[in-house]
């Protein structure tokens, strides 16, 4: 009787152990999100007026006011219970003429919950409420009176360039260039770092290609950067929007020097 009592004793004190001694199921990944909301995963837009709130709650029909403009990209974006909620990541404060952002304090990240919404699948009233707080460059544009209806295109095969080390072929192109390109839209970039005494604000010297569509293409930082500032810069970069060089005939491709401005904070 005393082997089976010992055998049963020791069966109840290694259970547990074998229970929690076993691998853990690891965590479920995220669902994906609706078909409607998949465009703006990962996206580039601007967040209107309150890109100095940490954490924004938007009710059905409440309107948003204040200064503080942002261009953000998209970390994660989700429909759940009627309320679509996304995670931003801050890159920059955009800049339409002399028009700029005018912030209390400036948030690396930033929540975003719009609410009110029947719950089930995401219709097209869910997309164009979200449309009104998050902008593209070219709905931004609009929004501050500047038309920009040029779709996207691709790099420029040939372009005209005026710099020291233009090629033959785009000095010949650059001679008949009436009007070289102007930025419309550009956004001034944000680097996060955690020395607060490493706080500085600078202009940095980049050269690019503006398409004919009016974005830039192998744009390269000709100012010393370290990694993660001359990263902050080339993102932000994405953003620009650009009245293309322009020829008798009509817009040409152009490879420019531009000033693009780099807060550190």
């Amino acid at each position: 009787m005393k082997r089976p009592l010992f055998g049963l004793l020791l069966l109840a004190l290694l259970g547990p152990a074998c229970k929690t001694g076993g691998a853990k199921a690891p965590p479920a990944p995220p669902a994906p999100p609706p078909d409607l909301l998949r465009p703006y995963a990962r996206a580039l837009l601007v967040l209107l007026h309150q890109g100095d709130t940490p954490a924004l709650t938007l009710k059905a029909g409440q309107r948003l006011a204040g200064e503080c403009d942002v261009a953000v990209r998209v970390r994660s974006v989700a429909f759940d219970k009627g309320a679509a909620r996304f995670a931003l990541e801050t890159l920059g404060l955009p800049r339409v003429g002399e028009s700029r952002p005018r912030c209390k304090r400036l948030e690396p990240d930033l929540q975003l919950a719009l609410t009110g919404f029947p719950s089930g699948p995401v219709t097209p009233e869910v997309t164009a409420r979200i449309d009104e707080v998050l902008q593209t460059p070219e709905a931004y544009l609009r929004s501050k009176g500047t038309a920009f209806d040029r779709p996207a295109g691709a790099a420029p095969a040939e372009v005209a360039s005026q710099q020291p080390d233009a090629s033959e072929s785009e000095r010949r192109l650059a001679r008949g260039v009436v009007a070289w390109p102007q930025p419309l839209l550009s956004v001034e970039a944000l680097s996060r770092v955690p020395n607060k005494r490493a706080h500085f604000e600078r202009l940095v010297a980049v050269e690019a290609v503006v398409g004919t569509d009016g974005r830039l293409y192998r744009p390269q930082v000709k100012t010393s950067l370290g990694a993660a500032h001359e990263d902050a810069v080339l993102t932000a970069l994405l953003f620009w929007r650009l009245e293309p060089a322009r020829r008798a005939d009509g817009p040409v491709g152009a490879r420019v020097p531009l000033e693009a401005a780099l807060r550190v904070y």
